[in-house]
């Protein structure tokens, strides 16, 4: 049976998101979606609005057959370790043939060309990469400009945001040799804007997420497909969502002020004496956007900051990601939700995955050797830390990824 592998986010999912699906089995002719889902955190080291059990269920209502999850190693990292991640989750299962993903010129040719050359960087790259890092680029812009001095590939594939993880993807499939075909479809909308009057009609997931975090549910639910509205309106009132970084302020000057410079310097992400720049920042900020503020520079994005700022309060160190990247098989795949129609599915996952499959870890012990066990323990720890950020106490207990059942529809 085809299937059509999405690596995504979901946060929220809207309807967006829906088209997208849709188009992809139009133009893959699957039968089936499998979606690798970031789970508590995302990609920019923000906490997900909604809990990942919600944003599967939203997925599984609107043409996804099946959602694993993306262990938060890789899921709060870099594009090429995020897309490294979710490419190897899909690949490892066995079961997907081709992977689609979303990009703002839905021209696969010129991605491919690009990522060819990624894959491949000469003296000459890196020279210039080296010089306008030197300049005080942010790596991602001088890798474009790079690149666009080298080649005649235009810096808007190497620097818009589908683009950039879409080329990580093509370079994962490269890298795993990867049987799986490329596939994109042309995104809709402005990925970036906060408005929720789009063109396009599709607003995106940070306008949703925006006048969501400022009480403009009955806004942002114009968005998001009709039958996800009672789902997201339970989390809301439940004082379980949205979630925010506001809510992890406390956590991360404690955790802060029980380090040293020579314990963030092993953090994921430190580079370049940028420790010293962490620890002063408590010395006079206490609101998390002035933390951030006081320790950006022109070379370190906002988001990469936020990321290194969650795998200090996670404690994911850089030998740790190296480790887990470099070994030849994922420890497990999870196992979020999946409907009902498509029961079979689970079956045949568990017979083709090259690795554990995982739907209840309670039975973890049983199945899961130590590093399987240690990454599901940082996946509780990160479960953990979400729930505490829930805008009602309340709402706030532990062991979620325990007492929560699965995604079924």
């Amino acid at each position: 049976m085809k299937t059509l592998g999405i690596i995504a986010e979901y946060n929220p999912f809207h309807k967006g998101h829906a088209y997208m699906i849709e188009e992809a089995k139009k133009k893959s002719g699957a039968e089936r979606v499998i979606a690798v889902m970031s789970g508590s955190f995302v990609q920019r080291g923000e906490p997900a609005a909604f809990d990942k059990w919600t944003r599967a269920q939203a997925a599984l209502l609107n043409g996804v057959d099946m959602v694993l999850e993306l262990p938060v190693l890789f899921a709060a990292s870099s594009a090429e370790t995020f897309a490294r991640g979710g490419v190897r989750v899909l690949h490892e299962s066995g079961l997907v043939d081709t992977l689609c993903f979303g990009s703002e010129s839905g021209d696969l040719t010129a991605m491919q060309e690009a990522a060819k050359l990624m894959d491949n960087e000469t003296e000459e790259f890196q020279r210039l990469l080296k010089e306008f890092l030197d300049e005080g680029l942010s790596y991602p812009a001088a890798r474009a400009k790079a690149l666009e001095t080298v080649s005649h590939v235009s810096s808007e594939i190497l620097s818009r945001p589908n683009h950039i993880l879409g080329l990580e993807y093509l370079k994962a499939l490269e890298h795993f040799h990867s049987a799986m075909e490329p596939m994109t479809i042309k995104r809709e909308g402005d990925y970036a804007s906060l408005s929720l009057a789009e063109p396009s009609g599709f607003a995106s997931a940070a306008a949703v997420r925006r006048a969501l975090q400022e009480s403009q549910t009955e806004e942002a639910f114009l968005h998001l497909p009709e039958n996800t509205h009672e789902l997201y309106r339970g989390a809301l009132e439940s004082g379980a969502a949205p979630v925010s970084w506001d809510g992890l302020a406390l956590a991360l000057h404690y955790r802060l002020r029980m380090m040293s410079a020579e314990e963030i310097r092993d953090i994921s992400e430190v580079t370049e004496g940028l420790e010293n720049r962490i620890l002063h920042s408590i010395d006079t900020c206490y609101d998390l956007p002035d933390v951030i503020e006081f320790i950006k520079t022109k070379r370190y994005t906002r988001t990469k900051i936020q990321r290194i700022l969650l795998h200090i309060l996670l404690d994911i160190k850089a030998r740790e990601v190296s480790y887990f990247q470099e070994k030849r098989h994922l420890p497990y795949i999870r196992v979020l939700g999946f409907r009902k129609e498509q029961a079979d599915i689970l079956g045949d996952l568990t017979e083709s995955a090259k690795c554990p499959v995982l739907t209840n870890l309670k039975k973890a012990p049983e199945i899961l050797d130590e590093d399987g066990l240690h990454l599901l323990a940082l996946e509780k720890t990160a479960t953990d830390l979400h729930t505490l950020a829930y805008p009602s106490p309340a709402s706030r207990g532990p062991n979620r990824d325990f007492t929560a059942p699965l995604a079924i529809i």
